[in-house]
């Protein structure tokens, strides 16, 4: 029976440190994952319903959007304590659906069958027949809304941008304007309302340009128009763009792909609204670390807040440590058509794409997607309101579960880890084994003495090698209190003290000392505490 439980107190230390260490390194972990909280806004949340387009939701006002979910629309409202509710609504068309735009909650214009631009009206719990705005065949539709609330519609083909002001229930007038080969367009309205300018680029014959249009109200007729720059085409390519007027600067922001590299950069092209000729192009960097520069930076977007402050939002990445490093939603600033600061407003550890940005009455809103393949996209949201940031800025549940399934990653990274133990047991192996050799009888004789000695030399190699786990590369994951040397031998101390109370328990069940058998099982529980525990930091893993 006395043998029983020796035999099983040999192996509950270990069962214990697994546990132990195990509920300690989810805590730690779901923290590490979670926090710090962006601040002010709270955690996101995910929406249920899977987009299946690819582009930014599109708001109807600061609290609510739309998006497509397979055959339906999506129509989410934000309350004011950032809980979602969502309205469903069959597409219009049993035909094809694609690059949709709202103009406002009850009308919708598309581009369908045959390539053609469709509209339709929501109406008592349905859509009316769909209405076919343009005949000839188009690539890509945009809208502007204007400073009464008025759209004008930008559609064009590979040969033909054709604008047009949208009025429910009244035929659409098209002005077709002589301008080919355009990728992008966006248009913003003056302040006083008489005229749209746009910038669109144009891709022709292996190279890509940008050029700006002036235009008259009503009549869309040219008022002013040039080109403003060529896009070096060698090196880079065009990915996005956008348009938006602080004061009376234009400012175009756009990106660009390295053709070598792959690198994604952020560009600003400004001019004063009266002097378009007058231009300035400049690379935007955000700082992911320290010294560091992002190297991904997509899908600008112009918003307005109720106060007409204007602010770009892009994806860009953000570098917490080794282990978290993910894609984010950031705010640019502007004064004077300079950008004045940058704020990273999400930390949701996926790759956040296509974000939109809304503020307004002292609030802001804050909407992206994050792919899940190629035609499928989550979306997420997250808030300022300080209900919400009080309800999701906490840990919860399903993080200290998610945590807990990479222990086992962590602790592989362990066992791995432990062979660079075997450097601390050779001295004091050569002692033992020496000593038992020619010195048997003082080494039965003595064994206190012995294993004391022993230890001690044990003890002091790993001090002498405690830099095996403090490399560069785990400190950047150690919280602050335990990155000093001092905290590192008081920790290999206090785990070389637990060994030693559970060997000395262990020995109990041998008929006689051995110290060689003793110092083995010392050795082997320390090293594995030791390893566990550090296995946390020096896994070079980067998780989800």
């Amino acid at each position: 029976m006395k043998k029983a439980r020796w035999k099983l107190l040999t192996y509950v230390p270990f069962l214990a440190v697994i546990v132990i260490i195990g509920i300690i390194q989810s805590f730690m972990l779901a923290n590490e994952n979670v926090k710090p909280y962006p601040e002010p806004f709270g955690r996101a949340t995910e929406l249920p319903q899977l987009a299946t387009y690819g582009e930014s939701v599109q708001m109807f006002d600061d609290s609510s959007f739309t998006y497509m979910a397979g055959k339906t629309l999506e129509f989410v409202t934000i309350d004011e304590e950032g809980r979602n509710r969502t309205e469903s609504r069959p597409l219009p068309d049993v035909g094809s659906v694609r690059d949709y735009k709202m103009i406002d909650k009850d009308h919708m214009i598309w581009i369908g069958d045959g390539n053609k631009l469709y509209e339709s009206e929501w109406k008592s719990g349905s859509w009316s027949s769909k209405n076919t705005l343009m005949e000839n065949e188009i690539l890509r539709v945009q809208t502007v809304v204007g400073p009464k609330g008025n759209s004008v519609m930008l559609a064009y083909n590979d040969s033909t941008l054709y604008v047009g002001e949208f009025h429910p229930n009244t035929r659409l007038s098209w002005t077709k304007l002589d301008i080919a080969n355009v990728k992008q367009v966006h248009g913003v309205w003056d302040t006083s309302g008489s005229s749209l300018s746009l910038v669109y680029a144009v891709s022709k014959d292996g190279s890509e340009s940008f050029h700006y249009v002036k235009l008259a109200e009503t009549s869309w007729k040219p008022l002013v128009q040039m080109k403003l720059k060529d896009v070096d085409y060698a090196t880079s390519s065009l990915d996005d763009m956008a348009l938006g007027v602080d004061g009376s600067t234009f400012i175009t922001a756009y990106t660009t792909s390295s053709r070598k590299s792959g690198k994604s950069t952020l560009h600003m092209l400004t001019f004063p609204a009266n002097q378009p000729d007058k231009i300035q192009d400049e690379v935007l960097n955000l700082p992911v670390t320290k010294g560091n520069d992002s190297d991904t930076i997509l899908h600008p977007t112009f918003t307005q807040s109720s106060t007409g402050e204007k602010t770009l939002v892009v994806s860009s990445v953000y570098e917490k440590n080794r282990r978290q490093t993910s894609q984010e939603v950031y705010t640019i600033g502007f004064q004077d058509g300079k950008m004045l600061n940058a704020t990273r407003i999400s930390q949701f550890g996926g790759f956040a794409v296509y974000p939109m940005f809304a503020s307004n009455k002292g609030s802001s809103l804050a909407i992206w997607l994050d792919a899940v393949n190629a035609e499928t996209f989550r979306v997420y949201y997250a808030t300022d309101q300080l209900p919400y940031a009080e309800r999701m800025n906490r840990i919860h549940t399903e993080d200290i579960q998610q945590a807990a399934g990479n222990l086992p990653l962590f602790w592989g990274i362990g066992v791995l880890t432990a062979l660079i133990s075997l450097k601390w047991i050779l001295l004091p192996g050569l002692y033992l084994i020496v000593l038992s050799v020619f010195w048997q009888y003082h080494y039965d004789e003595h064994a206190k003495r012995h294993f004391g000695l022993s230890m001690a030399m044990y003890l002091v190699v790993k001090a002498l090698f405690i830099g095996d786990y403090r490399q560069p590369i785990a400190l950047q994951v150690m919280p602050d209190f335990l990155q000093s040397v001092w905290v590192s031998l008081i920790l290999l101390v206090l785990l070389a003290a637990i060994s030693y109370w559970l060997t000395r328990l262990w020995r109990k069940g041998l008929t006689e000392r051995n110290v060689g058998l003793e110092m083995f099982y010392f050795v082997v529980l320390d090293v594995f505490m030791t390893n566990m525990w550090y296995s946390f930091f020096m896994s070079p893993a980067t998780l989800s």
